[in-house]
């Protein structure tokens, strides 16, 4: 009988050990270097700091339209042609001698180099001069020639300004704007993407600190079942015990290995779902060590509900991104409008004309003005049907209403998702209440069973059973802990404020964005 009060203090005094402090692991990773880590590694958010990138190079690439712009062209043409009676007597009806088959002969040059610019109010400069070497049979041999070669230059300046479609700076500058508010709008869903992943990752690690212990409750129950089965092992050896008793405390100890063993492994897969968030190798050699929380976020200094609900919707990034959406769709009508005007161009040009023996005489003849040359005319088109024109219209027209209707979704949804993280939240509290007192509950019972267990009256197998009961108890009441702590996590995001709770400021992820549009 002694040895069976023995077992029986044993049952009562190791359920209520101290727990093994988890804080003297070796510190490798904690909640928040897991975070800082994602925000640099992870794969999908570098993918969003390239869409940045992406984004900036389209602003560049619609400014380039208003860039200067330079054409040149150079030709070279050596030609000998017999001439047909128009073009003899065009050239004055002139027969060399020994030129019986009236060959005539044109060596050319001709070069053209100018630029051009496009303003935002639709209007395009081009400024340009073109040169040209002119020798041929006629002034080698005319009398009427006045050089031999000729050099010809002509230096002008050409203005032409829209006056329906492409009028105006709002028409013009539509494609910069577009793309500078898809360029502010990606920069923001960069933010939200920031955000997201802070709280997966968070939410992962806390799956990771449950994991550990749970671990930790098992292994206890391990332990117990193990010191039991050596008990009764010696009972049933000084035939104070019963076989039966040895079969159990056996069975329970298989029955807890495998428990152990399953949580070990889901375990493995949370740390590999952390390492996939964090772009980290799998840890095959198990040297990893996580640090564990001083507690789980309990969310104690959590604002209301209507208080978060009004952050969320002022704070979110969401009802800003959908904003830049529909202001983009909105110029997308403006810029179906201005495509579908009939085209009505004012052009106008002016120029001067240089001819000299060389080329330096022909631009200073050009520079004092020797020949001019200017022009004004209109150019009109329009297609005679205006199908497709009105088609793009209306399914711009389409797009903005469409993405208002986003908009007023995030609005309201940003409210549920507030009510839905809060009242997870109140229920996790509750969760914890009821999971403490069970127990409680579990203990006292399995005091009692142990009672009367050891003044003859009691059951073994129901001792290991409540023994049992209490372990899944304490997982229980874990269990709870880690939900508060996630629902605190939804809560935090769902209010957009998961980056100052967790310790990341804004300026962190908009450094990051600024060195991604940097980058090259």
């Amino acid at each position: 009988m002694k040895l069976r009060s023995c077992l029986a203090a044993i049952s009562l005094i190791i359920p209520f050990a101290p727990k093994i402090v988890q804080g003297q692991e070796t510190e490798i990773m904690s909640i928040y270097s897991s975070v800082r880590r994602a925000l640099r590694e992870n794969t999908d958010f570098k993918s969003e700091l390239e869409s940045v990138k992406i984004s900036n190079a389209q602003i560049q690439r619609e400014l380039s339209e208003f860039g200067w712009g330079i054409e040149a062209l150079a030709r070279y043409e050596d030609r000998s042609k017999p001439q047909n009676t128009r073009e003899f007597i065009a050239v004055g009806g002139l027969q060399l001698p020994g030129n019986e088959s009236r060959i005539f002969i044109d060596e050319n040059l001709t070069a053209r180099v100018g630029v051009k610019k496009k303003y935002s109010t639709g209007t395009v400069l081009e400024v340009g001069s073109r040169f040209s070497r002119l020798s041929n049979t006629l002034n080698r041999t005319s009398a009427n020639a006045l050089f031999s070669p000729e050099y010809e230059t002509f230096t002008g300046i050409t203005i032409t300004q829209p006056l329906l479609r492409g009028f105006g700076k709002d028409a013009n500058l539509a494609g910069v704007n577009i793309a500078r508010l898809r360029g502010t709008a990606q920069e923001i869903l960069t933010h939200v993407k920031a955000m997201n992943l802070v709280a997966e990752v968070a939410t992962r690690y806390t799956d990771i600190i449950t994991a550990d212990r749970v671990l930790n409750v098992h292994g206890q129950n391990i332990k117990l079942a193990e010191q039991m089965l050596v008990r009764n092992k010696e009972l049933f050896k000084s035939k104070e015990g019963l076989a039966t008793d040895v079969t159990t405390a056996e069975l329970a100890l298989y029955q807890r290995q495998d428990q152990y063993i399953t949580s070990a492994a889901e375990k493995i897969e949370r740390v590999n779902t952390l390492f996939a968030l964090t772009n980290r190798e799998p840890d095959l050699e198990g040297k990893t060590k996580f640090k564990p929380s001083s507690a789980f976020f309990s969310g104690e200094t959590n604002m209301g509900k209507r208080e978060l609900i009004s952050y969320g919707q002022k704070r979110r990034l969401d009802i800003s991104y959908y904003n830049h959406v529909v202001d983009t769709t909105k110029l997308n009508v403006l810029r179906a409008r201005d495509s579908g005007r009939a085209q009505l161009n004012l052009t106008g040009s002016a120029g001067l004309y240089g001819l000299d023996a060389d080329g330096g005489g022909a631009f200073g003849e050009a520079a004092s003005a020797q020949g001019r040359e200017w022009s004004l005319g209109l150019d009109f088109k329009m297609p005679l049907t205006a199908d497709a024109d009105e088609a793009a219209l209306k399914a711009a027209e389409a797009q903005v209403r469409k993405a208002e209707l986003e908009l007023q979704k995030t609005k309201r949804s940003i409210s549920l998702e507030v009510h839905t993280a809060c009242t997870r939240m109140e229920a996790a509290k509750q969760r914890i209440q009821t999971a403490k007192k069970a127990v409680e509950l579990a203990a006292e019972r399995l005091k009692q069973e142990q009672d009367l267990f050891n003044a003859g009256e009691g059951d073994f197998y129901r001792v290991v059973e409540l023994q049992q009961i209490l372990g899944d108890s304490k997982v229980n009441l874990v269990a709870s802990e880690a939900a508060l702590s996630k629902s605190v996590i939804a809560v935090w995001l769902a209010a957009g404020q998961i980056f100052e709770r967790i310790g990341i400021s804004n300026a962190e992820i908009q450094v990051m964005v600024t060195r991604a549009k940097a980058k090259r």
